[in-house]
C-alpha cells in the first residue's frame, strides 16, 4: 500500500536493470499466479549471504510456487560491473534470475532501507509487504503460506516450473580456491567451490586431499570427510585447523593419520546466546572466514558476529578476543572495538593482523593486551585503490592478511581490486606487488620456499611467484 491506500502492483520491471545471469527479463506474466519474492542484497555481504541460505530453504520447500528473483545492489565500484556480480553468483550457487542494480532504481522504486531486503509480491501482483534484514525466515514464510492458500481458494495458483537462470564458471580443476598457507614442506589450499583440501608439495602436485566434494558437515577420515565452503587454513604441529564457513564450523584435522573433527560451532548459523560463551561445540557460529594459531591460542574471525574469537585450546574454552558485535571501525581495548566482517587472520611480532574487509582496512591486535590499532582504512564506505602513506592509502574489500615477521611486511589481497599489496610495517607504506598478470578477486597469500603463493580465486587457480627471478607461473593443482 502506499501512502493513499493505494493498492500497488509490479506490472513492469524498473528501467535501469541489467539482466545478469540469463539472456532476457524475466517474465511477469510467466510469474502470475506465483508469489514472487524480490531479493535485494548485496555479492560481498555476509548478512546478504545469511539471508540467502534462509531464502534457498523457503524456495526449496515452496518451489512449485513461489518464483524468487534477484536484484543486487553494489556497495563498491567494483560490484557495478556485470562480471563480478556473476562471478558472485556462481560461487553463491545462486540459480535464480538476477537483475544488477546498478543505479538503485529498483531500490528507490521499492523504497528499500537496506540490504537484505526480501518484498513480497502476491499472485495478483500487489506489493504485499517488506522485510529488511536476517533471521526473518519465519515471518516471510507464514507470509508466502498465508498469500499461496488464499490464492488456491480462489484457483489463482500457478503450478508451471519457471526455468533455471544460469550463467556456469567455465570448467575447472579448482572451483573458487580460497586460502592458501604453507608450513617447511608442503602447501595446503582450500577449495571452496568443491569444498575440499589439498595438500600439495611446492610444485603443485597432490599427496592428499580432505573432504568428499559433498557438502555437509561430517567427520570422517580424508576424503570421506565433509566440508561446506572451507576458507582460513592455519597448522601447528601435525595439526590442520579450518574456518568450515558453510558449516559454521571450526574444524581440525590430524595430519598424522587425516581424521577429521568438529572443535567448534553447531553446524547451524545462529547469533551467540551469550558474551561470555565457554562450550566451542555448543556455541553456534556464523560465517568464520579465517584461523590463526599462536602458542596454543586459536584465533577466529567470525564475520557473521563482527567479531574475532579466541579458543584456548588447552583449556577447550571460547571467548570473544576483539569486537563488540558492531560492524563499524572503532579502535580500543577487546570489546570496545569495532570491526565489519573480518575475513583475514595472520599473527607476526606478538600482533595478529586482520583484513577487516567491510571497513576496507588493514587492523592489528596487540596479543598482550588486545588493544585494537587500525593501520590501513577509514571505514566501511571509504575505499579506492590508492598506494603510498598509510593516511592516504585506500583498499576495497580485502579478504586475505599474510604477516611476514621476517621481512617487517604485511602481504594483502585487495580483493576487488584485483591486487597483492604490501604494507610496510617500518615505513607505514602501501605498494602494489607489479605481477603484469590480471588476476581476479584474490583471497588467499602467503610466503614460503622463497615465493609468493597467491589463490586468485575468481580465476580458480593458484600462482607462484619466484622472489629471486620475478617469475610467475601457474601451479598444475587438480590437473
Amino acid at each position: 500500500m502506499d501512502s493513499s491506500g493505494q493498492s500497488l502492483y509490479l506490472h513492469e520491471w524498473p528501467e535501469g536493470l541489467e539482466w545478469v545471469n540469463c539472456e532476457e527479463p524475466p517474465r511477469l506474466s510467466d510469474m502470475r499466479g506465483k508469489v514472487i519474492i524480490l531479493f535485494f542484497f548485496n555479492g560481498s555481504s555476509v548478512l546478504c549471504e545469511q539471508a540467502l541460505a534462509e531464502l534457498k530453504e523457503l524456495h526449496n520447500h515452496y518451489h512449485d510456487g513461489v518464483a524468487l528473483i534477484g536484484i543486487h545492489t553494489p556497495k563498491y565500484s567494483h560490484e557495478t560491473r556485470n562480471e563480478a556480480v556473476l562471478k558472485a553468483l556462481n560461487r553463491l550457487f545462486m540459480r535464480f534470475p538476477v537483475a544488477n542494480d546498478r543505479e538503485f532504481a529498483a531500490w528507490r522504486s521499492f523504497s528499500i532501507p537496506s540490504w537484505p531486503c526480501m518484498t513480497l509480491i502476491d499472485c495478483d501482483g500487489q506489493i504485499v509487504a517488506s522485510y529488511a534484514g536476517y533471521g526473518r525466515a519465519n515471518e516471510v514464510t507464514a507470509r508466502v503460506e498465508n498469500m499461496l492458500d488464499r490464492a488456491g481458494l480462489s484457483d489463482q495458483r500457478n503450478f508451471e516450473p519457471l526455468p533455471q537462470a544460469r550463467k556456469p564458471e567455465p570448467r575447472k580443476p579448482l572451483s573458487f580456491p580460497s586460502r592458501i598457507i604453507a608450513t617447511a614442506s608442503q602447501l595446503y589450499l582450500s577449495d571452496s567451490g568443491r569444498n575440499k583440501i589439498y595438500e600439495l608439495n611446492f610444485d603443485g602436485h597432490t599427496s592428499r586431499v580432505f573432504g568428499s566434494g559433498n557438502a555437509g558437515l561430517w567427520d570422517a577420515k580424508g576424503a570421506e570427510a565433509g566440508f561446506n565452503n572451507p576458507q582460513g587454513l592455519a597448522t601447528w604441529g601435525d595439526l590442520l585447523y579450518v574456518a568450515d564457513c558453510g558449516n559454521h564450523s571450526i574444524r581440525r584435522v590430524r595430519l598424522v593419520n587425516g581424521e577429521v573433527e568438529t572443535l567448534c560451532g553447531t553446524g547451524k548459523m545462529a547469533p551467540p546466546v551469550e558474551q561470555d560463551f565457554r562450550l566451542p561445540k555448543e556455541t553456534p557460529l556464523t560465517s568464520p572466514q579465517d584461523v590463526a594459531v599462536h602458542q596454543e591460542r586459536l584465533f577466529i574471525a567470525v564475520a557473521g558476529f563482527h567479531q574475532i574469537l579466541e579458543l584456548d585450546m588447552g583449556r577447550d574454552r571460547l571467548r570473544v578476543f576483539a569486537g563488540n558485535g558492531r560492524a563499524d571501525l572503532a579502535d580500543g581495548s577487546g570489546g570496545f572495538a569495532s570491526f565489519a566482517e573480518p575475513c583475514g587472520l595472520s599473527v607476526a611480532r606478538d600482533t595478529l593482523f586482520v583484513a577487516d574487509a567491510q571497513n576496507s582496512a588493514l587492523r592489528g591486535i596487540r596479543l598482550g593486551d588486545t588493544r585494537v590499532q587500525t593501520l590501513l582504512g577509514l571505514g566501511p564506505f571509504d575505499y579506492g585503490d590508492v598506494d603510498g602513506n598509510a593516511t592516504l592509502a585506500r583498499l576495497q574489500h580485502p579478504m586475505g592478511v599474510y604477516a611476514d615477521g621476517a621481512r617487517g611486511l604485511v602481504w594483502l589481497c585487495d580483493t576487488y581490486n584485483n591486487k597483492i599489496k604490501v604494507y610496510s610495517l617500518a615505513k607505514g607504506e602501501v605498494k602494489t606487488l607489479n605481477l603484469k598478470y590480471a588476476l581476479n578477486e584474490p583471497r588467499g597469500v602467503c610466503v614460503a620456499n622463497n615465493a609468493v603463493w597467491i589463490a586468485n580465486t575468481g580465476a580458480h587457480e593458484v600462482l607462484r611467484l619466484d622472489l629471486k627471478t620475478g617469475r610467475l607461473s601457474r601451479l598444475p593443482v587438480g590437473e
